[in-house]
């Protein structure tokens, strides 16, 4: 899986399931919210027929106006008469209410409800009723439904980006495969062009045919340093590491040797300040990529008759140019794969991904220090 296939898999499924979850939360909270509001409703509606039970049998009592009256007693509920004063005239709650502020209240898994009482039988002005409240898990129904819902949404999702990535990743390996072919294909003829040139007898060349043989050789250098790179991130997973006692200074010796010609096209001057046997443990072809793309992006946005600095010592290399440089924005997309900033120069916007990748590998720091039309000075650290 490629990384901005991962990248664009975490952010669609983020997305969809975060609405998903989103939508789901408002509908169940709206839906608890309107049970909860339905079963206090129907619990107000029984307790007000059990207080006209209540008031239908106080009338009856207060009617007979024996010297023995019995309060009424009821199996599904029970209930409580209070006077003007809210003083307690007779009770079978479970507990007396030492208040009698809300009409409809719940305590301790049971309903309440408040009725006046009007006229005044048997003294009382309110009658209170209480019965079981209606057990009704709401939310744990829907806590456990909610989570069925989002388990299903999850594996759908999955489904749906796979499908919609399916086109997506069929074309991009059909391009993988086009690339690593025509790589393939590239190696033989840059090879031969370089051989050629090297064998060719300048001394007998006038001025101007030097000239012309100075940029094909400098065109397939260019050439060859985008195989390498190409060859680099299509391979690097398949290849073994080879990792030795590399003397860097003399590797550096030679990649800006193998870079003359491009610079001095550009009458670009190399100021060198390389200590001695400066060793590192690493891959050498590994190195001679990381060097290549730090000098080829330095040459290649470098203006014209400047200068770059090369410095090495014991624990670091910097590379110093008097280019372009780039924005405080620009930098912070600097590593991306395939970008570039400036589209008048050749190139896929490999290097700096590929530095990138090897200073990982080696454990080493890289600090881009950058401002435009001033220069960017590219430090490892290690």
């Amino acid at each position: 899986m490629y990384s901005g296939e991962r990248k664009s898999i975490v952010y669609v499924l983020g997305l969809y399931l975060s609405s998903t979850l989103l939508l789901i939360v408002t509908l169940f909270t709206s839906y608890y919210f309107y049970e909860q509001d339905q079963l206090i409703h129907d619990e107000k509606e029984i307790l007000k027929s059990y207080a006209a039970k209540v008031e239908e049998k106080l009338s009856l009592l207060h009617e007979e106006n024996g010297e023995k009256l019995q309060y009424p007693r009821f199996e599904d509920f029970k209930s409580a008469i209070y006077d003007i004063d809210k003083n307690l005239i007779f009770s079978t709650l479970d507990e007396e209410l030492k208040k009698l502020d809300n009409n409809f209240f719940t305590k301790n898994s049971k309903s309440y409800l408040i009725s006046p009482l009007s006229p005044y039988y048997m003294g009382a002005a309110y009658i209170v009723v209480q019965k079981e409240t209606k057990d009704i898990n709401i939310l744990s129904d829907l806590i456990y439904l909610a989570i069925i819902v989002m388990f299903i949404t999850i594996i759908t999702s999955f489904f749906l980006v796979n499908l919609v990535l399916r086109p997506i990743r069929e074309n991009i390996k059909r391009l993988d495969n086009f690339i690593k072919d025509t790589t393939h294909e590239l190696n033989t003829p840059i090879t031969a062009i370089l051989t050629n040139i090297e064998t060719i007898d300048s001394s007998n060349c006038d001025e101007k045919t030097l000239r012309k043989l100075e940029r094909i050789k400098i065109a397939s250098l260019s050439i060859s340093n985008l195989y390498e790179d190409l060859v680099y991130l299509l391979l690097n997973h398949k290849t073994s590491l080879q990792n030795v006692d590399l003397n860097l200074s003399q590797i550096v010796f030679q990649r800006v040797k193998y870079f003359a010609n491009m610079a001095n096209m550009k009458k670009i001057e190399f100021l060198l300040d390389i200590k001695n046997s400066v060793h590192f443990t690493a891959d050498k072809q590994k190195m001679e990529r990381l060097i290549d793309n730090i000098l080829s992006n330095a040459i290649k946005y470098t203006n014209k008759a400047t200068k770059i600095r090369i410095t090495l010592d014991k624990r670091y290399l910097s590379i110093e140019d008097e280019g372009k440089g780039m924005s405080k924005e620009e930098l912070e997309k600097i590593f991306t794969r395939y970008l570039r900033f400036d589209k008048t120069q050749g190139g896929f916007g490999l290097g700096y991904s590929i530095i990138k990748s090897i200073t990982e590998e080696y454990d080493m720091k890289i600090d881009i220090d950058s401002k435009p039309n001033k220069g960017t000075k590219v430090t490892l650290t290690w």
